[in-house]
């Protein structure tokens, strides 16, 4: 039962919730304990819709529960990557040539990056 009890305490405001027994992806307002089931209160992320279902605990286990702010604990070397690549794809945006001049192409083989 304390599975349950941590997967119920885990839907605090803020959260997005998805799974199916939702049409879509909702963002928890409230929770309301109801003996052995939780009244779940929330609005949907694409229509904007209020939903309140009742689900019972093992019905949460079935729900994909996403944190109300995603966390940066990401690879930073492939943040860098993408970033460069926006950045690169702007230059183009801007003037081909141009995104070849600031590509550092031949400090990249320089350093045995493997560019040719």
């Amino acid at each position: 039962m304390t599975i349950w009890v941590d997967l119920a305490k885990s839907l605090r405001p803020g959260t997005i919730v998805q799974g199916p027994l939702l049409p879509e992806p909702i963002a928890v307002i409230a929770t309301l304990p109801l003996g052995e089931s939780l009244k779940l209160i929330g609005k949907g992320l694409r229509t904007g819709r209020a939903y309140d279902p009742i689900v019972s605990y093992s019905q949460i286990a079935q729900l994909v529960i996403s944190p109300a702010e995603e966390p940066f604990d990401g690879g930073a070397a492939r943040f860098r990557l993408g970033v460069e690549a926006v950045r690169l794809g702007l230059a183009y945006e801007y003037d081909p040539y141009f995104s070849l001049s600031i590509a550092r192409i031949e400090l990249a083989r320089k350093k045995g990056l493997g560019f040719g």
